[in-house]
C-alpha cells in the first residue's frame, strides 16, 4: 500500500506549514501574487577553483572553440579562422624578437584571476619571466596584453575590457581586423581605462613595460 501524507493547509495564497504537534497559522509564508511575478531564477556564478577542477577533469575535451571563465560563466569562443589566427602569429614572433627572454610570452594561455570568478585566455600575453608550472600567472604577473578581435569586438571592448580593469592589467591593446587598427587601453581605474587610444595601420605602438620594442601596425594585415 502505497503510504499517504498529510497535505498542507491551504488558505488562498498562504501555505500553512506543519510544526511539532500539527500546523501553526502564525508560521505560513505568504507570497503576494505580484511577489510571486517577481521571482527569476538565479544563476549561479562558478569559481575559478571549480572551473579549474571541470578543466582538469577533462569536462571540455573535444569542445570546438576556445572556452574561458569570464565573470563566474562559463564562455565558448568561436574557432579562429585564417584572417583570425594570422596576426596571431604575427604578434607572437614580435613579441618574442622584441622581449628577448625579459618576458615569458604566453600565448591563448590561462591567466588566473579569482577574485573576479574569471580564467581568461588572451591571445597574447607578456608575464613576468618565470616558470608557472604549479599555477597559470596572475595580473600581478602580465605586463602587457593582447586580443585580436574579428566577431568577438564588442565582448572584447566591454565585458573582457571590464575584467582587465579590475584586474588591474596595466596594457591592454585590442586589434580590431575589421577596422585594421589597434586601440591601446592604459591606466586602469575601476572598471574602465583612464588612457584609451586608438591607431590605424599607419602608425606605430610601443608597448610601456618596453619602449624600445615598436610594433608596426601594418604587418598584421594582408596588403589591400
Amino acid at each position: 500500500m502505497r503510504p499517504r501524507f498529510p497535505r498542507p493547509d491551504i488558505e488562498g495564497d498562504s501555505i500553512v506549514r506543519p510544526c511539532r504537534g500539527g500546523y501553526n497559522a502564525n508560521m505560513s509564508n505568504t507570497l503576494s501574487s505580484d511577489q510571486s511575478a517577481s521571482v527569476q531564477p538565479v544563476t549561479l556564478p562558478i569559481t575559478t577553483e571549480q572551473y579549474e577542477t571541470l578543466v582538469n577533469a577533462g569536462a571540455f575535451a573535444g569542445t570546438n572553440g576556445q572556452i574561458e571563465l569570464i565573470h563566474g560563466r562559463i564562455v565558448r569562443m568561436n574557432p579562429q579562422g585564417p584572417e583570425h589566427s594570422d596576426p596571431i602569429d604575427i604578434l607572437n614572433e614580435w613579441s618574442i624578437e622584441s622581449v628577448q627572454r625579459r618576458y615569458t610570452v604566453r600565448v591563448e594561455k590561462p591567466i588566473r584571476i579569482p577574485e573576479h570568478l574569471s580564467s581568461s585566455e588572451p591571445d597574447i600575453a607578456w608575464a613576468t619571466r618565470r616558470r608557472y608550472s604549479q599555477q597559470h600567472p596572475g595580473p600581478q604577473d602580465i605586463h602587457l596584453l593582447i586580443e585580436v578581435s574579428q566577431t568577438s569586438s564588442s565582448f572584447d571592448r566591454t565585458e573582457k575590457l571590464q575584467l582587465y580593469a579590475k584586474a588591474k592589467i596595466a596594457e591592454y591593446w585590442q586589434v580590431d581586423i575589421p577596422s585594421r587598427s589597434i586601440t591601446v587601453h592604459r591606466q586602469p581605474q575601476g572598471e574602465l581605462y583612464r588612457s584609451v587610444q586608438t591607431f590605424d595601420e599607419s602608425e606605430t605602438i610601443h608597448p610601456l613595460c618596453l619602449p624600445d620594442a615598436e610594433l608596426v601596425i601594418a604587418t598584421l594585415f594582408p596588403a589591400t
